[in-house]
């Protein structure tokens, strides 16, 4: 199968924070998986594919969370145990600079460990 992502995703867990559009309820989960366009995250929220929402990303060795808004590009139901969740894929839409390069180092750091 050919890959049509131009950038590597990385494995890796990085505890996000969004807001559940119905409740308004801060919710909290870990990556699946994340580059410098998008991630993925399960979550019992349930989304629509379009939807904009606001992210907070903490990544290791940093005393403030990274901000970017992203986009629900699609959404997988999956069953885990004690209930229905989904498998969520975002693509970042907008973070300010700083915080694109702090992501791309984190990136980069994981990349030559794993190669």
């Amino acid at each position: 199968m050919l890959e049509r992502r131009k950038f590597i995703r990385v494995d890796t867990p990085v505890l996000i924070e969004f807001s559940d559009p119905a409740t308004g309820k801060t919710q909290r989960s870990f990556t699946q998986d994340i580059s410098e366009s998008g991630l993925r995250f399960s979550t019992e929220t349930v989304f629509q594919i379009g939807q904009e929402l606001t992210l907070a990303l903490s990544l290791p060795f940093y005393e403030s969370a990274m901000k970017a808004t992203g986009q629900v590009v699609w959404i997988r139901e999956i069953s885990r145990l004690g209930g229905l969740q989904f498998e969520v894929g975002i693509r970042f839409l907008w973070i300010e600079d700083p915080d694109r390069h702090r992501l791309v180092r984190h990136l980069e750091v994981l990349l030559s460990r794993s190669g």
